[in-house]
């Protein structure tokens, strides 16, 4: 069977962020043994930020000098390091070195892998735009993935070290087997370092997008800890899994059928309602409250607010679309790990409920100023 080069690539993301959320059903178990509390357990889901950021701001243009091959197994090793390390060691302080290097594997492989692909089915745009669709529907599923097997297997039989754990590393590995039989790609030069840009009326655009995210790592980091109030600690990961997949899975539709900012105020509005969903159902304990909110969310992080979003600022950034891209994705990884930290060290202050509706009240008066604001001359 003959290999295909676009296959693997897409199969290469989807074990990178498959290793991004595999423990992420587990966090608040490690967390609990370790004695932490949810401010500390935030700064821990903020190590994947900390590896990730520096990488996708200074290292933007690596796989244009090195090549991209280079760059996608380093990735894929470093994925495999991530599930080792959580593997042979199943704890809290395991996981802070598991994240980091799963921040920098993704940061180096998402603009590596997609160019990489361009690349390859260059100068048919058809296929292109397929590859394309079928990269984001891999990592769609990847970050969903890992969660998702995970919180089966707790369900079957809790365990700190679940046997997903070794399917991952065991698929990692024929991940790196196969990225080895890639074409080897010419580098094409230009910069290393590829600073973001931020085009004239971005602002509104990019905090879109940092409100979006922040909800979701308020969720992943927060929530699972009021759950496990009401013994629903397995149940956590599926609150990431839906996030992952509603938003994934709805993204051709909403290409198709909304305008981009259209689909960006839809976004505004669907965040705060999602979010108070998830509210009630975590103060009663109600899982499927806590889950339709959770897929609310996703539609507007993952599906209307991102895709409209980055329709947007692709057009401001007019020859900069890829600066202007990274400027947009900057804003949302800043907002999926500030927000969480403060909010968690808040939430040991104050309780976790009310720092929720806190949270709440601010992402309201946010996303209403940006839904009235956004058609004023100076917000285009």
């Amino acid at each position: 069977m003959k290999l295909q080069p676009t296959s693997v690539i897409s199969f290469a993301l989807f074990l990178i962020t498959l290793a991004v959320n595999i423990s992420m059903p587990l966090f608040r178990p490690y967390a609990e043994l370790a004695g932490f509390n949810n401010g500390q357990t935030a700064l821990v889901l903020a190590t994947y930020i900390l590896g990730m950021l520096p990488c996708y701001v200074f290292l933007g243009g690596i796989s244009d000098r090195i090549g991209r091959k280079p760059v996608l197994l380093f990735s894929l090793f470093l994925a495999l390091a991530s599930n080792l390390t959580i593997t042979l060691f199943p704890t809290v302080y395991a996981l802070i070195f598991a994240r980091f290097f799963q921040g920098v594997a993704l940061a180096l492989s998402m603009g590596t892998g997609t160019a990489y692909i361009s690349e390859i089915v260059h100068p048919n745009a058809d296929a292109s735009v397929r590859a394309a669709n079928a990269t984001s529907m891999a990592t769609a599923i990847g970050f969903s993935g890992g969660a998702f097997m995970t919180s089966i297997a707790l369900l079957i039989h809790f365990s700190y070290l679940p046997f997903t754990y070794f399917i991952a590393i065991g698929i990692t590995v024929i991940g790196i087997i196969l990225a080895f039989l890639l074409p080897k790609l010419p580098p094409i030069g230009g910069n290393l370092v590829r600073l973001p840009y931020f085009p004239e009326g971005y602002f509104p655009v990019n905090l879109s997008i940092a409100i979006c995210w922040a909800t979701t790592g308020v969720v992943i980091a927060i929530i699972p800890t009021q759950l496990a109030t009401f013994h629903l600690t397995a149940y956590a990961g599926f609150c990431l899994v839906l996030i992952n997949w509603t938003g994934g899975f709805m993204q051709p539709f909403i290409r198709k059928r909304f305008h981009p900012k259209t689909s960006l105020k839809l976004g505004f509005a669907i965040i705060p309602f999602g979010f108070g969903l998830v509210i009630v159902g975590s103060y009663f304990g109600f899982l499927p409250v806590v889950l339709l909110g959770t897929a609310f969310i996703g539609l507007a992080a993952y599906g209307f607010s991102y895709q409209g979003g980055l329709a947007i600022i692709a057009d401001l950034g007019g020859s900069q679309k890829a600066r202007a891209v990274s400027g947009y994705m900057f804003f949302g990884y800043v907002g999926f790990g500030i927000p969480a930290v403060v909010l968690g060290f808040l939430a040991d202050s104050i309780g976790i409920i009310n720092s929720l509706v806190v949270f709440e009240v601010l992402i309201l008066l946010l996303s209403g100023y940006l839904y009235i604001t956004f058609d004023r001359p100076n917000n285009r």
